[in-house]
């Protein structure tokens, strides 16, 4: 009785497979568009391109017409004895030899005045242009700072677009080891219903005096054993369910739970391929650290020419067309300006130069190497497509083998043939193969999200 009482409790307490909460199906495109739209490190990149255009707008602020005046004036006894005023109106213009459009009115009169200061009554005005003649022709710090400004845009869209990839792929990566955690709790879930359900049916064959009461202790050792492996499992799972959801936020700013989610199921065959030169091809088309590379190639390349006009005298030229009484516009005179502000030594101009042709050289080699990387990206990605393929393959086959040799001993225990330990050992070759398929398929399913982001196409 006592024997029969021991089984009883064995049954009671371990019989019956576990049972699984219905899950919403959390797909990896949805993942990745929550994590895209809303994740803070992306929100905070969104604000690249309004400061790009804050610079640009900044740059064409120096081309704005500059408007100047002065006035002042001064009585004595009831009468003028300075009233002086001058205003001017310039506006430069962004073209070859950077030339500048002035417009000016003065008016001096009064009994004090300087003599170089007296005009008529009415004032005098004047409109002229002024440019340089050797520094300056092609550009200079005015234009430069604008044709930098300008490709500022495109270096908020590639930076933008560099840290959304990498962010897509960490979360993608993830997402995967989270429903590689998931797959091994399915297994492991297999199996210990495997096992419940043989402890039901030896503990019975026990009880009915067919089988030797060992027996059914060592079936609920296996059973023990396997509800370890599966809180193992479960707890990396649980963790990993963590970890995807530090992804997640919702749009007011507060993190979002994967509670009541599970992520899409591991692919169960491979089914893409592709070539590595088509994949290095559309890499150096599309990732976005080719195209900032490319941008600090022209930016250093636009400061080398303004350095090269720095080794130029600069030499000012200005005419205008004057007159004398704004009254009396149809009777003009003229007036030329030369201003020369240079340097004698060029030494300063000669180290920028040198300085310049050096970030150039760095830039080009910048991009070399880059294209290098993205290159080997590709390939890396090609050649794990295609390993993880090979790979999954031949897990298949481990699968559909051990699943054979299960059956196989199952079929001579029930004959009396095996022995519960080499059934149980089967069964853990079976578990050790649903694994490595499992692990296979996460490769594969890996291997694919990073073809994408080798290609710039995540």
């Amino acid at each position: 009785m006592k024997v029969h009482a021991i089984l009883f409790l064995i049954t009671m307490l371990l019989a019956g497979a576990g049972r699984t909460i219905a899950q919403s199906t959390l797909t990896l495109e949805a993942f990745l568009r929550q994590v895209e739209v809303n994740n803070p490190a992306l929100r905070s990149a969104d604000f690249e391109p309004e400061i790009a255009e804050a610079e640009v707008r900044a740059a064409l602020g120096r081309f704005d017409p500059v408007l100047n005046m002065s006035y002042e004036y001064k009585d004595k006894d009831g009468s003028d004895k300075l009233n002086l005023f001058d205003g001017s109106l310039e506006l430069p213009l962004d073209m070859l030899f950077g030339p500048k459009i002035k417009a000016s009115y003065s008016r001096g009169i009064g009994s004090s005045i300087n003599p170089e200061s007296t005009t008529t009554a009415p004032g005098e005005g004047a409109l002229g242009i002024s440019m340089p003649i050797l520094q300056g022709i092609f550009t200079d710090s005015r234009r430069n700072q604008l044709r930098k400004a300008m490709l500022r845009p495109d270096l908020a869209q590639a930076q933008y677009r560099l840290e959304r990839n990498n962010l897509l792929r960490t979360a993608g990566m993830r997402y995967w080891d989270w429903s590689e955690a998931r797959a091994a709790v399915d297994v492991a879930d297999t199996m210990l219903a495997l096992a419940e359900r043989r402890l039901v049916f030896i503990t019975r064959r026990a009880q009915a005096g067919e089988s030797a009461v060992i027996d059914s202790v060592e079936i609920a050792q296996e059973v023990e054993r396997r509800k370890g492996e599966r809180f193992r499992a479960l707890r990396i799972e649980e963790q990993l369910a963590v970890d995807v959801a530090v992804f997640l936020w919702n749009g007011n700013g507060t993190p979002q739970q994967t509670v009541g989610t599970r992520p899409l199921d591991l692919p169960p065959q491979a089914d893409t391929t592709v070539q590595a030169i088509e994949a290095a091809n559309l890499a150096r088309a599309t990732r976005p650290e080719l195209r900032r590379a490319e941008v600090f190639q022209q930016t250093s390349r636009l400061d080398s020419s303004l350095a090269q006009e720095f080794m130029r005298p600069y030499i000012e030229v200005e005419a205008a067309l004057l007159a004398y009484d704004v009254t009396s516009l149809s009777n003009t005179d003229y007036k030329l300006g030369l201003r020369v502000n240079q340097p004698l030594l060029f030494r300063q101009a000669s180290a920028q130069q040198q300085t310049a042709g050096i970030t150039v050289q760095r830039a080009d080699l910048t991009r070399s190497l880059i294209e290098r990387m993205v290159d080997a990206d590709a390939i890396n990605a090609v050649i794990s497509i295609d390993r993880s393929r090979e790979r999954l393959v031949a897990s298949n086959e481990e699968v559909r083998l051990a699943r054979f040799m299960v059956d196989a001993e199952q079929r001579k225990f029930l004959a009396g043939e095996s022995t519960l330990l080499q059934l149980n050992l089967r069964e853990r070759f079976l578990a050790e193969a649903l694994l490595r398929q499992v692990s296979a398929r996460a490769d594969w399913a890996r291997a694919r999200l990073m073809l994408r982001w080798a290609t710039g196409t995540i």
